[in-house]
């Protein structure tokens, strides 16, 4: 069996540093990769292509024109005019909020791609803008920071939100303004609750989505796959990944192999539910490919990977959540730093997070870390809201080095009766 993989991706980006504004020249990359089976597995090779030129051979004809056309740029490069307006806006509300910086990344993405083998020619487009927003406060000799991100089906609509995204950097800002200076982390064991649509969202990424991608699964290198239809969280808690969803913005109709994407119930009312497949490792498990067979691009071969995983709401919100709480922790900001997939053990970086003093959100703590089980954290979790909101990961997925790959998260307000937390340093 013999597939084709033709893609062109276009992207445009504006900065914004201490240095200044900065409009980066537009890109185009643009090839096509050739994938068949061999003694022993799977070959891959590929091809960058210049001005749409496809030699003759290159693919089987009868794709040759569609992948011509695809091939082909815009007879003009996008205007960045309207973004580079959003950047300027965002900076001046900024510094009129007192903060002593702004950085700023925004960032659209134009790909199109087209697959083909011996059963089906799937085209896609995918599309999308993003906004990374990073607010510095000096303070006590040194420098606070707040950072946050949103992203739209296309640069015009995020050009149209730009009176929620000022709104957004004034609340960025006076949330600095008025939680520094901040407070030591706490040590040891006390309730946590992640914010609906924060960053701490990663966290469902990594402890139950890679464990139940399916090579990982079909490797035994999996501590969900040996609970697979057991139940390990309360009946409420529901987790799927749903490439159909995507954030507003990042989904696709076809995953990078040609299979319909579908959502997939990662727990299902606190059940283990099904790995998420490529065709491979469906074939592997006997199963049936599920679309998530995702490439970062042309240059990598597809793997079972994760589009947009997502905390179905419940009941509640954040306040009512809060209510109950004498003292522990609101994470709003976490980053990856040690999974175990064998085990379930975990640790990640604690970038913003507010104490809870008895009910209400306090003061912004200092950097920690916060570790624990899988199979723990998850049985922990005894409250989830219903004030779902998505957020969409700026940094993408880097799995096996093949990266990044953007990737979103949503949930509700979501509380564990306590995890272990402790200072960064």
């Amino acid at each position: 069996m013999l597939d084709c993989f033709v893609e062109r991706r276009e992207v445009t980006e504006v900065v914004h540093q201490r240095s200044g504004l900065r409009v980066q020249a537009p890109t185009c990359e643009r090839g096509h990769a050739l994938r068949q089976e061999v003694s022993g597995g799977l070959e891959q090779v590929w091809t960058e292509v210049a001005d749409g030129a496809l030699p003759p051979g290159a693919l089987p004809s009868e794709l040759l024109a569609p992948a011509r056309e695809l091939l082909t740029p815009e007879p003009s490069p996008p205007d960045a005019t309207g973004l580079v307006e959003v950047v300027r806006r965002l900076v001046d509300v900024a510094r009129a909020e007192g903060a002593a910086h702004l950085d700023v990344l925004l960032r659209e993405v134009d790909q199109r791609t087209l697959l083909a083998n011996a059963s089906r020619l799937v085209a896609d487009h995918r599309h999308h803008a993003l906004i990374e927003l990073k607010v510095y406060r000096a303070h006590d000799g040194g420098m606070a920071e707040l950072w946050r991100c949103a992203a739209y089906a296309d640069g015009a609509r995020l050009s149209a939100a730009l009176p929620e995204l000022e709104s957004l950097v004034g609340r960025m800002a006076q949330l600095l303004r008025e939680g520094t200076p901040t407070v030591p982390c706490p040590t040891g064991s006390l309730p946590v609750v992640f914010p609906p649509g924060s960053a701490s969202a990663c966290f469902f990424h990594e402890v139950c989505g890679h464990p139940l991608e399916g090579d990982v699964v079909a490797r035994g290198g999996s501590y969900m796959a040996r609970r697979l239809g057991q139940r390990v969280a309360e009946p409420f808690v529901t987790l799927s990944d749903d490439p159909t969803d995507g954030c507003g913005a990042l989904a696709y109709t076809w995953d990078d192999e040609g299979h319909p994407a579908q959502p997939v119930h990662l727990l299902h009312g606190g059940v283990v539910g099904s790995p998420l497949h490529d065709a491979r490792s469906a074939k592997t498990l006997g199963h049936l490919p599920n679309g998530h067979g995702r490439r970062v691009g042309f240059k990598h071969p597809p793997l079972p990977r994760m589009a947009h995983t997502r905390v179905e709401p419940h009941l509640g919100h954040l306040d009512g959540l809060l209510a109950d709480i004498p003292h522990g922790l609101l994470i709003r900001h976490l980053t990856p730093r040690h999974m175990n997939l064998l085990s379930g053990d975990f640790s990640f970086y604690i970038v913003e997070a507010q104490e809870i003093r008895e009910g209400r959100p306090g003061r912004l703590v200092s950097p920690g870390i916060l570790s624990g089980n899988g199979l723990e954290a998850l049985a922990s979790i005894d409250a989830v809201g219903a004030d779902y909101q998505n957020l969409f990961a700026t940094r993408g997925c880097r799995k096996l080095d093949h990266g990044p790959l953007p990737v979103s998260f949503g949930q509700p307000t979501l509380r564990f009766r306590q995890l272990h937390v402790r200072p960064w340093r």
